[in-house]
């Protein structure tokens, strides 16, 4: 069982009914320690659509999540109600996105995951985790990655100030990147 960290208490109005959640940063010493819940959440959040990833491919955010917790600005903010994990994003310093968009880095972050459980959806958790994490990863440019289909992820993003830079195809995907700079 997974004990939550100290934090802030958020008690809003879901589909949960009044929920006291708790918003913490995690260090990244203490990653390890949430890894099952992180698989478990993005293999819940991203099998679903519009991602419809397998969900191997899905939990394999975990393993990701492990190894940028190695790289340099890593920043990991993680809500829980009780000591379950409800949500989580995380985000480093890194440049690939604004070089895939045919910009100038510029000591850029990226942030690499969001995700809220859907039984938690509607209350601000997802706001407040992605807010959590670009506070603490001050910067002159934000980068993210996302699907144009994510409806209530773009309204999110939208809402916080992004716009889509560039629009990036694979083979077996299409993704918005998307940009935000401070003043």
């Amino acid at each position: 069982m997974i004990t939550a960290p100290a934090g802030l208490s958020l008690v809003r109005e879901s589909r949960m009914g009044a929920v006291p959640f708790t918003i913490r940063p995690i260090a990244a010493t203490e990653v390890d320690r949430f890894l099952s819940a992180v698989a478990d959440a993005a293999g819940e959040v991203f099998t679903r659509p519009p991602w419809g990833e397998p969900r191997e491919t899905a939990r394999a955010v975990a393993d990701r999540l492990a190894a940028d917790a190695l790289t340099p600005g890593f920043t990991l903010a993680a809500a829980f109600l009780s000591d379950q994990l409800h949500g989580f994003a995380y985000g480093l310093r890194c440049s690939r996105l604004a070089l895939t968009a045919s910009r100038l880095p510029r000591g850029d972050f990226t942030l690499k995951e969001l995700a809220v459980l859907p039984p938690a959806r509607g209350c601000g958790l997802g706001v407040r985790l992605h807010d959590a994490v670009l506070t603490a990863a001050p910067t002159a440019s934000w980068w993210l990655a996302t699907h144009p289909g994510a409806v209530a992820a773009l309204g999110l993003y939208r809402h916080r100030g992004w716009r889509v830079a560039a629009l990036h195809k694979s083979q077996d995907r299409t993704r918005l990147i998307m940009l935000r700079e401070s003043g």
